[in-house]
């Protein structure tokens, strides 16, 4: 019962944080909004949008990232940890990497695989952001609704999303700003790669009971865009899309110059900048399988956060976060191994 309260008491809440919102009036006249209409071509059908949307709600961390980059700030998000708050009232503490650019104070609509449809109908947004894989069509009772399938290119998405959004004349901007951050990074790191070319990217748990090998992930994308090679075993097709898991001996026998360790770690509702990887690094000490690789020997092997490299922020604010790191990260052999 005082679970249900409480439950109760949360929403109310979030109800009343609604109704003070300052409210965005437009003046434009009717004539000219239907002027402004547009038909947006998404995974989930046509979907017809007037004028640019005021109140935007964002039920998944990776649509965040593009809508940020287009100027965007939310009012409703979902995001992948469950934040007690009834609004994400401290963002750069509560949503990892890109909670950093949000200026608003969203309202918290709960975990982004079961997003609350009540708080979404009393905000009654001018439009949802949503993935294609949910289809919920009570979504688009609520509010236009854009499904974006977030397995193509992130560049084809954002042009969707801006679309949606009344953004397009911001799209050029970002491709254009993520071009020269990612050739200035190439011409940093060009003779790395001429003496390194050869990388690894793993995922492996905290205790590393399970290990996989990456050939998919955004990372990795970037890193042969600047001029790297991704390698793996004899075994193993990287042109195939699928994570294969492999065991430490099949690992030491992988021939790399670098080695990416994307880890997942459990996230306390403070900003995981500033991962701390200690045990994971004392792990791949204490294998000795693993000491017999050039990048073990060079100290080039780099413990890095999968939820930004790989896993729930991407593009381009995760590749602008990358690019931004991999210099100071790579040129400087690792100092704790």
């Amino acid at each position: 019962m005082r679970h249900i309260l409480r439950s109760l008491g949360l929403f109310f809440l979030v109800a009343i944080l609604i109704a003070c919102q300052p409210r965005i009036v437009q003046n434009t006249p009717q004539s000219v909004i239907s002027a402004d209409c547009r038909n947006v071509e998404h995974e989930g059908g046509r979907t017809r949008i007037c004028g640019k949307p005021q109140k935007v709600a964002i039920l998944e961390p990776k649509l965040l990232s593009m809508a940020l980059a287009l100027g965007v700030q939310p009012v409703a998000y979902a995001d992948y940890y469950l934040v007690r708050s009834p609004r994400f009232d401290n963002p750069s503490q509560q949503i990892p990497y890109a909670g950093q650019f949000v200026t608003s104070q969203p309202i918290n609509l709960g975990n982004r695989d079961t997003p609350s449809l009540e708080l979404l109908k009393l905000l009654k947004p001018d439009l949802i952001l949503d993935v294609s894989w949910r289809k919920n069509p009570l979504l688009s009772t609520i509010a236009p609704t854009i499904s974006i399938d977030i397995e193509k290119t992130w560049q084809s998405n954002l042009k969707i999303v801006a679309q949606a959004l009344d953004r397009e004349k911001n799209v050029e901007a970002v491709l254009t700003s993520h071009q020269q951050a990612l050739d200035r990074v190439r011409t940093q790191l060009s003779s790395l790669v001429e003496t390194h070319p050869k990388v690894l990217s793993v995922i492996t748990s905290p205790t590393m009971d399970h290990i996989s090998l990456d050939y998919e992930g955004n990372a990795i994308q970037l890193l042969q865009e600047i001029g790297f090679r991704p390698v793996a075993p004899s075994t193993i097709d990287p042109s195939s899309a699928e994570r294969s898991q492999i065991d430490l001996e099949t690992l030491a026998q992988i021939d790399a110059d670098i080695i990416f360790v994307n880890s997942w770690l459990p996230w306390d509702g403070r900003s995981t900048y500033n991962v701390s990887f200690q045990n994971l690094q004392r792990r791949w000490a204490n294998q000795p399988l693993l000491h017999a690789s050039q990048a073990w020997k060079e100290k080039r092997i780099y413990f890095v956060d999968y939820y930004l490299w790989i896993g729930t922020t991407m593009p381009p604010i995760a590749n602008f976060l990358i690019l931004e790191q991999l210099p100071s990260l790579l040129l400087t052999p690792n100092p704790s191994l």
